[in-house]
């Protein structure tokens, strides 16, 4: 294998390594606002967002990757933050 193969190669891993960090990070995001669809009642049609972190933990998630999920999801606006504390779905 000469060098020319080498970096070729190791530029198909580096292009593979960052679809499986997206493809991971969307599974996330979906599990995350799966949860959330469980969580909202049709009643109050919001919950808190200390019950999405403590669900969202006993799924295996850490404190911080939920955190960040809720944001990214309030970026793709397909949740809204309807008052401090509290999530809503969009």
């Amino acid at each position: 294998m000469d060098q020319n193969d080498f970096n070729d190669l190791l530029r198909i891993q580096r292009m593979m390594a960052s679809r499986i960090i997206q493809e991971t990070t969307v599974d996330n995001k979906i599990k995350l606002l799966d949860l959330i669809n469980k969580l909202v009642t049709d009643r109050n049609r919001k919950v808190q967002t200390e019950t999405i972190i403590i669900e969202a933990q006993a799924e295996g998630f850490t404190e911080a990757e939920a955190l960040r999920l809720i944001d990214d999801l309030i970026d793709d606006h397909l949740i809204t933050q309807p008052e401090p504390g509290y999530i809503k779905r969009a």
